[in-house]
């Protein structure tokens, strides 16, 4: 059986800069903002990133803005904990986000990731039966 883990101080800190980014707008061929990204990294950097739904396929998840803008702006590839918030408060990774988390750097298997206002999960737990493993 799993522990829960309950949320830290930090972790309602990062839940706020998430909620920070939230501001649905809409653009020419779609919507932009409509969900928010913040993590921490190993290291004690913070990044964040908002979503991007846009016409013909195109756009990215919170998450994987807030992942690129740790890769663009640090050396670092580990997080130790991520939380994406839209309108309707926090929401659990979509499986392109848990995979990107992954291939990034295996050790992100540990990384916390917020899924309730009370509760986190570890991406191992979101993303079982890994193929990397």
């Amino acid at each position: 059986m799993v522990a829960v883990m309950t949320l830290t101080d930090d972790d309602l800190a990062l839940i706020e800069k998430a909620k920070a980014l939230v501001g649905e707008k809409k653009v020419s061929c779609g919507i932009i903002k409509e969900v928010g990204c913040a993590l921490i990294t190993n290291n004690g950097q913070i990044f964040t990133g908002a979503s991007m739904d846009l016409g013909c396929g195109l756009g990215f998840c919170a998450e994987h803005t807030a992942i690129a803008n740790m890769i663009s702006h640090s050396n670092e590839t580990e997080i130790q904990t991520i939380v994406a918030v839209g309108e309707v408060g926090i929401l659990s990774p979509c499986g392109r986000c848990r995979e990107l988390m992954q291939v990034i750097d295996k050790k992100n298997r540990n990384t916390e990731v917020i899924v309730s206002d009370t509760e986190k999960k570890t991406l191992a737990e979101l993303l079982p039966d890994s193929w990397m493993e």
